[in-house]
């Protein structure tokens, strides 16, 4: 196990769709507590009877060893990006347990880490404090990721004025050159041209090389094969395929018709 990064156990991750249904008055929260102050109600245990919680994961299992880029596909609600947040430790899970082994960093949605109000240079050194990273070895990776970014004239300029271009491109410079061991990343080729897409996959295969280890989730089948050593498929929150990419693009093309 020690050449694991990442250990994944029987995860889950259940939402219920109209929670103020279920909730109902604060007078008819209480006076279900005075009936059976000891019973497990319908908000806190998922079950037949609440038709609408929703289980976003279930069951999810796997391993991803040390220095190994895993995929992680699906269609648009199979559970990609709430597995991705709960390993980020943004969401907790409802069941099961997910281990992972070093300093992580989380390149999510727009927003995720960065803080409006601070320029581009700011939140360099934000990210990398907040990774555990003094401020001079922040600032030694500091010229390299603006020179990534291609933002270099906007790098002291608050990212709330940056658009999602430029602030993902931002994003993703921060989480290729800081030191974190683990790297999840969500979409973030889907933003930016064709250069700058072509140069961060080149860059998460040159992290991959380094020993770091990367959680990459994209519906850009060809950069799955360019970049991921396994893959896992996810459809309706549970794994349908685990293992070679190539099997796992087969199932996902077959999942969304696309020949």
């Amino acid at each position: 196990m020690s050449n694991v990064a990442v250990t994944v156990r029987d995860l889950g991750k259940w939402y219920i769709v109209n929670e103020i249904r279920y909730r109902g008055t604060l007078a008819d929260r209480l006076a279900r507590s005075l009936k059976a102050p000891f019973r497990r109600t319908a908000e806190q245990l998922p079950s037949e009877r609440v038709p609408d919680a929703i289980w976003a994961l279930r069951n999810v299992s796997f391993d991803v060893e040390v220095g190994k880029v895993m995929g992680v596909i699906g269609r648009n609600g199979s559970g990609k990006s709430t597995l991705l947040r709960i390993l980020a430790r943004i969401t907790t899970p409802t069941e099961g347990t997910a281990m992972l082994r070093g300093r992580v960093g989380a390149l999510l949605e727009v927003g995720t880490g960065f803080h409006p109000d601070l320029s581009g240079r700011e939140n360099i050194m934000l990210n990398g404090t907040m990774l555990g990273m003094t401020p001079s070895e922040v600032r030694k990776c500091q010229d390299k990721i603006i020179e990534f970014s291609e933002v270099g004239e906007f790098i002291d300029t608050p990212v709330k004025h940056y658009s999602t271009g430029m602030f993902m491109r931002l994003a993703f410079a921060v989480a290729a050159h800081l030191e974190a061991e683990i790297m999840l990343v969500d979409e973030v080729l889907a933003v930016g041209d064709e250069g700058f897409q072509e140069k961060c996959k080149t860059k998460i295969r040159e992290t991959a090389f380094a020993g770091r280890t990367i959680l990459f989730t994209s519906h850009d089948m060809d950069s799955v094969r360019k970049i991921c050593h396994s893959c896992v498929l996810l459809d309706h929150g549970k794994v349908i395929r685990h293992g070679a990419v190539e099997d796992c693009i087969k199932g996902y093309k077959q999942l969304t018709g696309v020949s």
